[in-house]
């Protein structure tokens, strides 16, 4: 992974670097291996990857595929859900 420091081949637009590693902004960070599938947007959902696919049901609305497996670890529900409950529905 080249996180745009001075050993990254890396350019300003470039989603991955010569060899094939992901480029990262600063704000990129990785979380639990993964990034946020909403990158500056309000899910706290992780992206779905190979290793981390989105293949589980939303433990409070039973929708299927809707969660990680690092989401479900970490206790998450899903968008919809997390909405709901911010806005006391």
């Amino acid at each position: 992974m080249c996180i745009g420091d001075e050993d990254c081949d890396c350019h300003f637009d470039d989603e991955f670097d010569e060899d094939g590693d992901e480029c990262l902004d600063d704000d990129d960070e990785r979380i639990d291996g993964v990034g946020f599938a909403d990158p500056g947007g309000r899910s706290a959902l992780r992206a779905a990857t190979e290793d981390n696919p989105r293949n589980l049901p939303c433990p409070t609305c039973g929708v299927a595929n809707r969660l990680t497996p690092i989401d479900v670890a970490r206790g998450y529900c899903c968008d919809d859900c997390a909405d709901r409950a911010e806005r006391g529905f």
